[in-house]
């Protein structure tokens, strides 16, 4: 069992969690769209968690499943940062940004071993 931290998958779920993070401490947010962006945060951080749990594994199969898992998260946090961008929360070159980020780690999340 590797220490999740210092796993090349981790790190970019993480990364881009805090990206997340920075983005929409600039915002300011209403009721509504409050749980938007509470709903993008929390399927961002469930990914890096998903990725967490799977490299923390000492059985490799399980492991292996728990991060295969992550893909389905990451399909989420797209459409949650889909919804915030569709609400106007987000500019095009924030979403495209942070959603190309989320789309190489679909990449390298499928071809982990």
């Amino acid at each position: 069992m590797q220490n999740f931290h210092e796993h090349k998958l981790w790190q970019d779920s993480f990364v881009v969690l805090m990206d997340i993070h920075n983005t929409v401490d600039k915002l300011d947010l209403d009721g509504l769209n409050e749980e938007v962006i509470e709903a993008l945060i929390e399927s961002a951080k469930n990914v890096a968690a998903k990725i967490a749990d799977g490299l923390s594994r000492n059985d490799r199969r399980t492991g292996h499943n728990l991060v295969m898992d992550s893909v389905g998260l990451v399909a989420i946090t797209r459409t949650q940062l889909a919804i915030a961008w569709g609400r106007g929360l987000l500019d095009d070159t924030i979403f495209k940004s942070l959603d190309d980020k989320y789309a190489h780690l679909t990449d390298a999340i499928q071809h982990f071993k």
